[in-house]
């Protein structure tokens, strides 16, 4: 006998949403980067044409808000599959809702730091169009809440129906 409990433990589950957001988020994160440092190598420094200057940064901060936004959706996506998951793990809907709206919570703050402290890293010529980190602190709120909401839903569904 392996020692380990068969009930599912709520700081187990938990922190496994948890794990899997930031995963998800230093991902977005890395991603992010390499695609705004692309972005800005072609469209800033390596631009010719008629208006390098203006149409670069325009673009750069396009692609640096987009993977903010994907950061964003990822979110309550994550939130019903991994809040499904765990509930699943659980016969009480209640527990099984702290856990996918807590971990989903936590996790969603887990990503969204990891994916935006990314982001920061962005520097050089084109950069001084891309949106200051305080702009997104309402829609990271509404994205948190949302995400929250999903999650403890979908640990609730889980518990309920597909244990």
């Amino acid at each position: 006998m392996s020692g380990r409990s068969a009930l599912p433990s709520v700081r187990r589950q938990t922190g496994l949403i948890v794990a899997v957001f930031t995963l998800v988020g230093a991902a977005l994160g890395v991603v992010g980067v390499v695609a705004g440092d692309w972005a800005r190598t072609q469209f800033v420094t390596g631009a010719t044409g008629a208006e390098p200057a203006t149409f670069g940064p325009v673009f750069l901060a396009l692609s640096v808000f987009q993977t903010t936004v994907s950061l964003f959706f990822a979110g309550p996506i994550l939130a019903a599959v991994l809040g499904l998951l765990a509930g699943s793990r659980f016969a009480d809907a209640t527990a099984a809702a702290g856990v996918g709206g807590g971990g989903s919570l936590v996790g969603f703050f887990a990503m969204a730091g990891v994916g935006l402290l990314g982001l920061s890293t962005l520097s050089g010529a084109g950069t001084g169009q891309i949106y200051a980190l305080r702009a997104a602190v309402g829609p990271l709120l509404l994205s948190a809440a949302a995400t929250t909401v999903t999650g403890a839903g979908a640990g609730a569904l889980g518990s309920r129906f597909v244990r």
